[in-house]
């Protein structure tokens, strides 16, 4: 059994693995955990949002004997829509349009506890490794009764941890404070000082960080990366880098991130995007320069 001390850098998530359009075939992600587990990469970030239940799903019937070996991060309180059996393809259009139509969050203790026993039986456990609110922010949560979901959630069993995945710090803060966050997940993009305070107080209180987000700027970034690629190639650590590799690279080299997480659905980008951790420490010692660079 995997413990937050010993969760890997690199963690897989699965928000278009189950998805309409993007579904991963049972073959494709079962070489996907070969892969991880053969390079020890260990956390599984998934929702019952993802593939509405499909994700899940995925990753019960890939997991098999290996489910030692990993660690899964389930969420809830998004809307979604379930359908069983052969109506499940329409879960993701309803899911959408019921967002499209204001659907609302739902983060109260009775919803979050019918979530995640129905996550469990999909995943295939009695209990997940942890489940996080999803993306609430202070007003989602204001006036629920969220935070007793979560110690009610531990008291039963449901999950071995618990925590929130938010980009509000006064969320985490709170459910630090009531003693129901042991895992916090949040967006940490490259030159974007917004989750420092996040990470500073997530430190400060020994909670690990498992950042999302963290290939969001590549797009923007390609122009001045491919311009300076020679130059940051030529620094000490950093031969061969790609812009991919420094992003993540980036995102650990600071210290205060345990675990970033990246999704895609081709085995070569996930061997590829594993290779980062060999960019780790020179990207920290570069940082500096390669911020001037990419200015």
């Amino acid at each position: 059994m995997i413990s937050l001390e010993q969760l890997s850098q690199l963690g897989m998530g699965t928000s278009k693995a189950g998805s309409l359009g993007s579904r991963m075939s049972v073959r494709q992600f079962s070489d996907f955990l070969t892969i991880a587990s053969a390079n020890r990469l260990n956390l599984i970030d998934t929702a019952d949002a993802y593939g509405s239940g499909d994700a899940e799903r995925l990753i019960r019937t890939c997991m098999g004997s290996r489910a030692a070996s990993f660690f899964v991060v389930t969420k809830a309180g998004l809307p979604y829509v379930h359908t069983p059996g052969w109506l499940s393809p329409l879960n993701q259009i309803a899911k959408k349009v019921k967002q499209k139509a204001g659907g609302k969050t739902n983060f109260s203790a009775a919803y979050l506890i019918r979530s995640l026993q129905k996550s469990n039986t999909r995943l295939g456990v009695d209990a997940a490794d942890a489940f996080l609110l999803h993306e609430p922010d202070w007003d989602a949560l204001s006036g629920t009764d969220a935070w007793d979901g979560l110690s009610s959630i531990r008291k039963q069993g449901l999950a071995r941890y618990t925590g929130v995945s938010t980009n509000d710090i006064r969320v985490i803060e709170d459910g630090i404070g009531r003693g129901q966050v042991q895992l916090v997940q949040t967006s940490v993009n490259w030159n974007d000082q917004r989750a420092d305070a996040i990470l500073t107080l997530c430190q400060r209180h020994a909670i690990p960080v498992i950042a999302n987000q963290v290939l969001q700027p590549y797009q923007s970034l390609i122009p001045a990366f491919n311009r300076q690629a020679d130059t940051i190639r030529a620094l000490d650590g950093l031969a061969g880098i790609s812009l991919v590799q420094l992003l993540i690279a980036a995102a650990l080299g600071g210290g205060n991130v345990h675990s970033v997480l990246f999704g895609t659905r081709n085995a070569v980008h996930l061997q590829h995007n594993i290779t980062s951790l060999h960019y780790t420490a020179g990207v920290a010692r570069n940082l500096p320069a390669i911020q001037q660079l990419l200015a």
